[in-house]
């Protein structure tokens, strides 16, 4: 019986303790960024058939930071659009707002924050450059590109991107979203 009785007063001791809360995590940022289509009315470039485009090719991207001084606000996400334009030589020339149906600015007070990290961030990315190839005889070709013959022409142009800052509690991440929206 008294081993019983210590028994209990013992699991009634340890019921009894109880742990401090643990302090919350930090606030952890995220950023994702996809590529989107352009805006409605935007130019396009016309290819004939014997022509074809090659993509740029994104090399050197780091990606915007989220603002520290407004980490600890625990801000709900925000989203963010601009405009790339990218030179012939495959560097950035020009990052600027994109505000349409499709990409609106946010209302946010900490916005103009947010939009100084992705232009600090985009303008060091680096691409291999956009190409038209053309066939120097002007035959049309199911690629031009696969030609032997082909002419490789550098092009400039301007691709639309947007970036969405988030947190989350844990640790820290940065991460380049995959997939067109």
């Amino acid at each position: 019986m008294r081993a019983h009785l210590l028994m209990f007063l013992g699991l009634a001791c340890v019921a009894g303790c109880r742990t401090l809360p643990a302090d919350p995590p930090e606030p952890v940022a995220k950023v994702d960024v996809a590529l989107v289509p352009p805006p409605a009315g935007a130019t396009r470039m016309q290819l004939d058939s014997s022509q074809a485009f090659v993509f740029p090719q994104l090399l050197e991207s780091p990606m915007p930071a989220y603002p520290p001084d407004v980490l600890a606000l625990r801000l709900p996400p925000l989203e963010l659009c601009v405009e790339v334009d990218i030179g012939s030589d495959g560097t950035v020339t020009a990052v600027s707002p994109r505000s349409d149906d499709g990409c609106r600015v946010p209302e946010a007070s900490h916005a103009a924050r947010f939009a100084a990290a992705v232009g600090q961030a985009v303008r060091l990315w680096r691409y291999d450059p956009a190409l038209v190839c053309r066939m120097p005889d002007g035959r049309g070709v199911d690629d031009a590109c696969a030609e032997p013959d082909a002419v490789e022409t550098p092009v400039a142009l301007r691709l639309s991107y947007a970036f969405v800052f988030s947190q989350q509690d844990g640790k820290p991440s940065v991460e380049l979203a995959s997939g067109a929206r």
